[in-house]
C-alpha cells in the first residue's frame, strides 16, 4: 500500500478496526493503570517479563499456528481460521485487510485477555500493569506489521532490518524469518540464514496449501518480485 508520509500512515492505521481498537484499549488501560499509583520494582519486572516473552510467543505462534496446514481429525478437515487468514495474507502481501488482525479474532481476545490477567496476577495493580504491557506490545506489533506492508521507507536501522527480514519471509522463503517486532529472535532460534543461500520457495505464496504453481495475484513474476521486494529500502 502506498502512503506518502508517516502521518498518512498513522491516519490509515487508525481508520482500520483493529488499529482503532488496540489504540483505544491501550489508552484506556494506561489511564486505569496510572490511577493506581507510580510503578514499583514488581511492575517493572512484570513489564520486563512481557517484553521478554512477546518475541518468543510471536515466533512460536507464527511458525506453528499461523503456518498450520489443514489436518484431518476423525474424518473431518480442521483448518484454523487464523491460518486461513494468514494464507490469504501471504497470497497477496500488499492487501490491506489481511494485513491486520481480523475482528473475529480480536474482539473476543480483548475480554479473554482481561480475564486471564485478573486471574493470574496477584492483585489488581499488577493485573493492570500486565494488561497495559501486553496491549502495548500488541499495538506495536500491529503498527509495525502494517507499516512493513506499505511503501514507507524507514530511516532507522532497526526498522530497516525488520522490514528487510519480513519481506524475505514473504518473498523468499516462508520457512525462515518468523520473528517480527524483535526480528533477531530468528538469530537465536536458527531461522535467519544468509538470504543468498536460500532459494526462492515455490510455496511462499500458498504456504504449501493449494497449487504452489498458481500465478501471483497481481500477475507479476514471483522471482522478480522477490528480488525487488526483499531488498533493503
Amino acid at each position: 500500500m502506498k502512503v506518502p508520509t508517516l502521518r498518512a500512515a498513522v491516519a490509515t492505521f487508525l481508520r482500520q478496526p483493529s488499529g482503532a481498537i488496540l489504540a483505544g484499549q491501550t489508552a484506556v488501560l494506561a489511564a486505569l493503570r496510572f490511577r493506581r499509583g507510580r510503578p514499583d520494582r514488581r511492575d517493572l519486572a512484570l513489564v520486563g517479563a512481557v517484553a521478554a516473552w512477546w518475541p518468543v510467543q510471536e515466533w512460536l505462534a507464527h511458525r506453528h499456528v499461523l503456518h498450520a496446514r489443514p489436518r484431518t481429525v476423525a474424518g473431518r478437515t480442521v483448518d484454523l481460521g487464523v491460518a486461513r487468514h494468514h494464507r490469504a495474507h501471504h497470497a497477496d502481501p500488499w492487501r490491506l485487510d489481511t494485513t491486520f488482525l481480523p475482528l473475529w479474532f480480536l474482539v473476543p481476545a480483548v475480554p479473554l485477555h482481561a480475564l486471564a490477567w485478573s486471574r493470574l496476577a496477584p492483585d489488581r495493580r499488577r493485573a493492570a500493569t500486565g494488561m497495559l504491557a501486553f496491549s502495548t506490545a500488541t499495538l506495536v506489533y500491529e503498527w509495525t506489521h502494517y507499516l512493513t506492508h506499505t511503501s514507507y521507507r524507514p530511516r532507522r536501522t532497526w526498522f530497516r532490518e525488520l522490514q528487510r527480514r519480513h519481506r524475505l519471509h514473504h518473498f523468499r522463503s516462508e520457512a525462515h524469518w518468523y520473528g517480527f517486532t524483535v526480528p533477531f529472535v530468528d538469530d537465536a532460534l536458527g531461522t535467519a540464514p544468509d538470504p543468498s543461500t536460500i532459494p526462492l520457495s515455490p510455496t511462499v505464496r500458498t504456504l504449501g496449501v493449494g497449487d504452489p504453481d498458481a500465478p501471483s495475484p497481481d500477475g507479476a513474476d514471483a522471482g522478480d518480485e522477490a528480488e525487488s521486494s526483499a531488498a533493503p529500502v
